[in-house]
């Protein structure tokens, strides 16, 4: 037997009654679930088509709000772009963006706004983040520093030297199996410190900084190992102290083998090597200093 869809039609549920002791089950059931039951879900034919055989529930109309983000000031959008090239920069395209940095530095004058100090944060915080490729930002920064005034006077504004030492004493230790999400934290500060020594170092390459600098802060990473290489609880925070110390030995060697003071900084890391009774200095630390002696 066949049925078209006039004797669908033709069929009313409006007028239907289910039984008592059907409709007293279903309220049990809508009470316990606390929910009610709702009339209005008729079924209608789409009449979009006169030829559909679709059918679909009616359903409320639903009013969706379009999300509206806050449109970026002209200042935040040229800082992007900026962010954007210093993140692109590197050996092969350092000319390339290059011209995109001035552009962008040249729409940032004639907007009349002060720009100089987020520059500066921004070169700073990229080559942190980017320690490989520190040598590329600091030329691109003396470049800037040379032709704009108000860069420069920003730039020399800034105690990079302090700014690291600062850091060395913020040193702290989380064990990944009491705070997984701290433990990421710490190692993203800790390679931060890192990024900001090798911007250092590319300072003293480029005659910003004295050589003498590398020394000093060689000499304060080393009071900051003494003053707790007895205590047995530091032992990670003088590892990441050693670590620092070693920074000298891998990416500053070429300049201080150069210097005077150089056999200053051998006899000392030779003493550091035997520091085995010290109960905050760890075996790794100790094969650490090894190496340093090795390189020298």
């Amino acid at each position: 037997m066949r049925y078209s869809l006039e004797d669908f039609e033709s069929c009313s549920l409006e007028n239907s009654v289910l039984p008592d002791k059907v409709q007293e089950g279903i309220d049990k059931l809508c009470a316990r679930l606390g929910i009610t039951v709702s009339d209005n879900r008729k079924l209608r034919r789409v009449k979009s088509d006169p030829k559909s055989d679709v059918w679909e529930k009616i359903k409320p109309d639903v009013n969706f709000k379009k999300t509206v983000f806050d449109e970026k000031d002209e200042k935040e959008k040229v800082m992007s772009k900026l962010k954007i090239s210093l993140n692109k920069l590197n050996a092969q395209n350092f000319e390339k963006e290059k011209e995109n940095i001035l552009e962008t530095i040249k729409i940032l004058k004639e907007e009349e706004v002060e720009f100089s100090e987020e520059l500066i944060n921004i070169f700073v915080n990229t080559a942190m983040a980017n320690p490989l490729y520190a040598k590329f930002y600091v030329l691109m920064l003396v470049e800037l520093c040379q032709n704009e005034e108000v860069i420069n006077n920003s730039f020399t504004k800034r105690n990079f030297i302090n700014m690291y030492r600062d850091s060395l004493m913020t040193i702290n230790y989380v064990d990944s199996n009491e705070d997984f999400n701290k433990h990421c934290l710490m190692n993203k500060e800790n390679d931060r410190r890192k990024g900001l020594y090798m911007f250092i170092v590319e300072l003293v390459k480029y005659e910003i900084y004295d050589e003498t600098n590398l020394e000093e802060l060689f000499d304060y990473q080393l009071e900051l190992l003494e003053k707790n290489e007895m205590d047995k609880s530091m032992v990670q925070i003088n590892e990441e102290v050693v670590e620092n110390m070693n920074l000298l030995f891998t990416v500053a060697l070429d300049i201080v083998k150069e210097q005077e003071y150089f056999d200053n900084i051998k006899e000392k890391v030779q003493k550091c090597k035997g520091k085995k009774d010290c109960d905050g200095i760890s075996k790794r630390a100790l094969f650490k200093f090894m190496d340093m002696v090795d390189k020298c």
